[in-house]
């Protein structure tokens, strides 16, 4: 699933949508793992795939694709910009609901040198945490069906039956993103700011 998050966001980061580019091979994959999670839920029984459809939404799926909630975070707390500003507080309220378009092709991340890093690293570090947290049992599985739009923390405690270490599973994983994203777009308005004085 490394290397699926890996295409998808290289996808977007030269324009095409990777989510659906790799959703032939995300659902066909993932989508049975988590179904039988729903079955043994609701059975009753220990649910034991940890890695189904509904956790690689929950950990690096945060704001939609390249988890830019993180970055609009950032924004809000680093930025000197105003024209980042903006960009931030029109994709907030997009990004609670896992839409992510306008901080995408707004800052733009599309072709960006400094902030892609980010953008593609950063759902494979929250995948990667958010699998350490379940293995280790802070996180519970996630197992059952939550639409792709619940907003972050609300998802992680519905995914996962209820369970508020769900949510608190996304809210550090949101703490890691923004934490990724800061040092990235400190260096970037340092770029922007070099431009403006160039032109």
């Amino acid at each position: 699933f490394i290397i699926l998050y890996l295409v998808i966001m290289l996808f977007w980061l030269v324009g095409i949508h990777g989510n659906n580019m790799g959703s032939a091979v995300k659902e066909s994959i993932f989508t049975p793992l988590a179904l039988e999670s729903v079955e043994k839920f609701n059975r009753g029984e220990k649910t034991t795939n940890i890695i189904n459809m509904y956790a690689i939404q929950m950990w690096g799926e945060i704001g939609g694709s390249g988890c830019t909630l993180g970055l609009v975070i950032a924004i809000f707390i680093f930025s000197k910009r105003e024209d980042n500003k903006a960009i931030a507080s029109l994709s907030l309220i997009p990004g609670l609901f896992e839409i992510n378009e306008t901080v995408t092709f707004g800052i733009p991340m599309v072709l960006n040198p400094i902030l892609g890093i980010p953008f593609v690293l950063t759902p494979i570090v929250l995948e990667i945490v958010g699998y350490v947290l379940t293995v280790i049992g802070f996180c519970p599985v996630a197992c059952l069906t939550v639409p792709w739009t619940t907003p972050p923390i609300l998802f992680g405690f519905l995914t996962t039956g209820a369970n508020i270490m769900g949510g608190v599973t996304q809210a550090i994983l949101i703490v890691v993103s923004t934490v990724i994203y800061t040092p990235f777009l400190i260096a970037y308005e340092k770029y922007q700011a070099n431009q403006a004085a160039e032109a």
